[in-house]
């Protein structure tokens, strides 16, 4: 996706060491209320924490990234999970039919999108009737995060999308907008 320089794939390595909270990943995992038939999607997948944590509890778990050295890792630190599935792209495009998961994330990585209402289209796009989208940030003020206000708006962009519902919840720290697909 973009062009990676040596420089690029070192600051991947290092951020792979000390990036995201592993706890916000387990939480994710946790909250996500996964069953064992369920399939699952992380955008900005990162070194795929999240989505080896979540393997023992679903069908399938996929990572979608749009750094080449981050999907090198975490498919480095997959390898031997058999469910798991892990590539290069965006939330933009996603390369799935439609209705392919029952939960699609992103966790710390939302403030990345570029076009951020596409990429929850498509997000609903490939949810299952039921299914749930979160988008988990650190609570802030800041540009990296999420804010209370911030929050709310994003639940009236994911009802004017067309999800049937949105709501804002903390998890440890963390802010979490949930936005649920309209049912059967």
């Amino acid at each position: 996706m973009a062009d990676e320089t040596p420089w690029s794939r070192l600051k991947s390595e290092l951020y792979s060491l000390v990036g995201r909270n592993p706890k916000s990943n387990r939480r994710v995992v946790k909250f996500a209320d996964l069953d064992g038939h369920h399939a699952v999607l992380d955008i900005g997948c990162g070194p795929g924490a999240a989505v080896r944590n979540a393997a023992p509890h679903v069908t399938r778990a996929v990572g979608v990234d749009r750094s080449e050295a981050m999907i090198d890792i975490a498919r480095r630190r997959s390898d031997g999970i058999d469910n798991v599935e892990l590539m290069v792209g965006g939330a933009e495009l996603l390369p799935f039919p439609d209705a392919s998961f029952d939960r699609v994330w992103t966790i710390h990585a939302f403030h990345h999108w570029d076009e951020q209402d596409k990429g929850m289209a498509e997000a609903l796009r490939v949810l299952r009737p039921d299914g749930r989208f979160m988008v988990v940030e650190s609570e802030t003020n800041g540009t990296h995060g999420l804010s209370r206000d911030g929050a709310k708006e994003l639940v009236k962009r994911l009802e004017a999308i067309g999800f049937a519902s949105g709501e804002i919840s903390k998890h440890g720290g963390q802010l979490v907008v949930t936005g649920t697909a309209a049912g059967t």
